[in-house]
């Protein structure tokens, strides 16, 4: 086990996205020292190459951070025994997560759940998620009563230099989140369309045959 996975905060896919498109990930790596991530989540955000040409930025910060030792992975083959596997995967079984710790096939808030989980068990100070499952009344608050949540609410809050900056912050975030939804349903919209082309021209050439 890393020793350091004690003294920084971990973080879930949802922040990490906020701190890129608001340019805070400089400050919040720069106060916290670091930020930990679950390999789950790691495997999430390093999708975003494969994703819309403008928010590719958001996988390679990442990994240039990585590169630097200023973003610590847990690895779930690296930094947990058989048996503590074992403990956490029959965990998210109860969780309702068929796939153990691992992130395939994709199942939905497992990130999110996965953090939660090795923030308890490494007994890291507390965790920086938006998903509504931590705030008050959801699943994953009612699963861990005792983890420390900040969301970005939360974060935008303490790193904010003044509230006229964290109005601002909030509302951009918030613009470029709702172009970014846009952009992917355009994304998987044609992407559909591709495959679906695909299938068809397959189709005909077996005909052929």
């Amino acid at each position: 086990m890393n020793e350091n996975f004690l003294e920084y905060p971990i973080c879930d896919t949802d922040i990490w996205v906020c701190l890129c498109l608001s340019e805070f990930h400089h400050r919040v790596i720069k106060n916290h020292g670091k930020l930990v991530f679950a390999d789950v989540v790691e495997q999430e955000i390093v999708k975003w190459e494969d994703g819309v040409g403008k928010y590719r930025f958001i996988s390679t910060i990442f990994r240039e951070y990585k590169k630097e030792g200023q973003i610590l992975v847990i690895n779930h083959e690296d930094h947990l025994s058989l048996g503590e596997r074992k403990v956490l995967e029959r965990t998210l079984k109860e969780l309702r997560f068929s796939h153990g710790l691992r992130n395939v096939p994709h199942e939905k808030d497992k990130g999110e759940f996965v953090s939660a989980l090795y923030a308890d068990h490494f007994s890291i100070p507390f965790m920086k998620t938006n998903d509504n499952s931590f705030q008050e009344g959801g699943r994953g608050k009612k699963e861990f009563p005792d983890l420390e949540i900040k969301n970005w609410y939360d974060i935008v809050e303490e790193h904010g230099y003044d509230q006229e900056e964290r109005i601002r912050v909030r509302k951009l975030v918030q613009e470029e989140q709702e172009i970014m939804g846009r952009l992917f349903e355009g994304h998987k919209e044609e992407k559909s369309k591709a495959e679906m082309i695909a299938k068809l021209v397959a189709l005909k050439n077996n005909q052929r045959l």
